[in-house]
């Protein structure tokens, strides 16, 4: 039973953490992507042509962004500026994070409740 109250304890944990950024569309013209994203960003590119392009951004020199590949950091990958149709940048959600917030404020006493129950029980 300790066990499984550990299982449970770990698993609202990682639900908590992951539940704090989501892919939000940016709203920025070409001249305003170097001052809206940081280096390391994860960005996800949406080409005219097409293409889905899921990448770390590093800068934008001259007309042309450039990063590389999220599965695979050592292949750069560029992209031209006037090419791009919109991008998704990787941002805190204000919403997801208050609500992992109250959820860990409301389930660790419980948790913490049903570990006592189990440990006085033995």
């Amino acid at each position: 039973m300790k066990k499984h109250i550990l299982n449970a304890v770990t698993i609202a944990v990682l639900i908590f953490l992951s539940g704090c950024t989501s892919m939000q569309e940016m709203q920025a013209r070409d001249g305003q992507l170097a001052e809206r994203l940081q280096t390391g960003d994860h960005v996800i590119v949406y080409t005219r042509s097409g293409r889905i392009i899921d990448m770390r951004y590093v800068l934008v020199e001259g007309e042309v962004m450039r990063g590389s590949l999220v599965f695979d950091g050592l292949e750069p990958v560029e992209v031209r500026l006037d090419e791009i149709e919109k991008i998704e940048a990787e941002r805190i959600a204000a919403g997801r994070t208050a609500a992992a917030v109250l959820g860990g404020v409301v389930l660790a006493p419980i948790a913490a409740v049903g570990a006592g129950i189990v440990l006085a029980e033995q």
